[in-house]
């Protein structure tokens, strides 16, 4: 191998099986499990170090998957709310959850991403303590 291969060649993805998670990839400070069919679910962003996600973001996960209709349903609310909506909120469903750091967990801070089926606009809305605080697309 080349000095400059070894030194810029992109490092291979770490892979993991996590408990909570599922099948997760590591790449650039972020650990990913991507659907590989619709039925598998949604996309996860995991911000954890590279020997991967904590217990406690595990555990977050955990409540917020169970509770995930309430905070789809509050996300869709949040966006239909916003002055100049003209977004067809019905059309939406879960896109991606992302989870931050442990210290971001303790307070309830995660994104939840929304698309229609063809997914050419992403919806984000952020929540802390629970509660919808940002949107943006």
């Amino acid at each position: 191998m080349s000095l400059f291969k070894k030194l810029f060649g992109k490092k291979a993805a770490v892979e993991l099986n996590d408990p909570f998670f599922g099948a997760i990839t590591y790449d650039q400070g972020i650990w990913t499990f991507l659907p590989k069919k619709q039925e598998d679910g949604f996309m996860i962003g995991i911000n954890a170090e590279e020997v991967g996600p904590s217990t406690q973001q595990g555990e977050f996960f955990t409540r917020l998957r169970s509770n995930l209709n309430h905070y789809e349903r509050r996300a869709k609310d949040y966006i239909a709310s916003r002055e100049d909506c003209s977004v067809d909120v019905s059309q939406l469903g879960v896109y991606s959850v992302q989870i931050e750091d442990d210290a971001a967990t303790k307070l309830e801070e995660f994104v939840l991403e929304l698309s229609d089926n063809d997914a050419f606009v992403i919806h984000r809305v952020s929540f802390k303590q629970g509660q919808p605080v940002d949107y943006g697309f």
